[in-house]
C-alpha cells in the first residue's frame, strides 16, 4: 500500500522524493474539506528560499480512500517510531536514499526501465512540453513544481532538438501551403 501511495502521489505531485520522505499529518500534509494537501513553507522544500511558500499540492481523489486506510491501518502494522507518513519496515525513518532506492528497485521490477523520483518530474515536463499546453499551464506547472519556467525549460525539459522545433517545421509548412494555394 505504502509503494502504491508513494508512485500515486508522485504521479498528480511531481515533486522532489524529499517531499515523500517529509511528509507529516498536519504539518506538512492536511485534509481541508474533502480534499488532501501538500502544504510547503519555505524551508520545507529545496528552493523555498527563492520562492517562499508554496501553493496547495493537491492530491488526485482516487488516492484518497487508500491515505486514510493506510493512515487508519497499515502504518500502525509497520510500526513507525517517528511522525513521518511514510516508514521503512523496520519501523526507521525513511533516510535521503530509502525512497529513491524503493522506487527505484520497483519501478525496474515492474517496468523494466531505470527510472527514479526526480525523473518523474522530467517526465511530466518533457510530455507536456510537447503537448499543445499554453505557456500559461506551463508557468503554472513551473510554480506548482517549486522552480522558474526558464528552469522548467533547462531542465526538466528532456525533448531532443528535433522535437522541440517540430511545431516550427508544421507552421512553417502550414504557411507554405496557404502561400501555394494563392492567399
Amino acid at each position: 500500500v505504502q509503494r502504491y501511495l508513494i508512485f500515486g502521489i508522485l504521479s498528480c505531485v511531481p515533486d522532489r522524493q524529499r517531499t515523500i520522505r517529509e511528509l507529516k499529518i498536519d504539518k506538512t500534509l492536511f485534509k481541508e474539506g474533502d480534499k488532501w494537501v501538500i502544504r510547503h513553507g519555505p524551508g520545507d522544500y529545496k528552493t523555498g528560499k527563492d520562492y517562499g511558500v508554496r501553493p496547495p499540492l493537491v492530491l488526485s481523489e482516487h488516492l484518497y480512500p487508500t491515505l486514510e486506510e493506510f493512515i487508519a491501518k497499515h502504518r500502525a502494522a509497520l510500526k513507525p517510531k517517528h511522525d513521518f507518513l511514510f516508514t521503512r519496515k523496520n519501523g526507521e525513518q525513511f533516510d535521503g536514499q530509502g525512497i529513491y532506492r524503493l522506487f527505484t528497485t520497483t519501478a525496474m521490477r515492474l517496468t523494466g526501465k531505470r527510472t527514479n523520483p526526480h525523473l518523474i518530474r522530467d517526465m511530466v515536463v518533457t510530455h507536456l512540453r510537447g503537448t499543445d499546453a499554453s505557456e500559461r499551464q506551463l508557468e503554472a506547472l513551473a510554480i506548482y513544481m517549486g522552480h522558474s519556467l526558464q528552469m522548467q525549460k533547462s531542465t526538466y525539459d528532456r525533448r531532443s532538438v528535433e522535437q522541440k522545433v517540430a511545431p516550427a517545421v508544421d507552421l512553417l509548412d502550414s504557411l507554405n501551403a496557404k502561400m501555394s494555394a494563392g492567399y
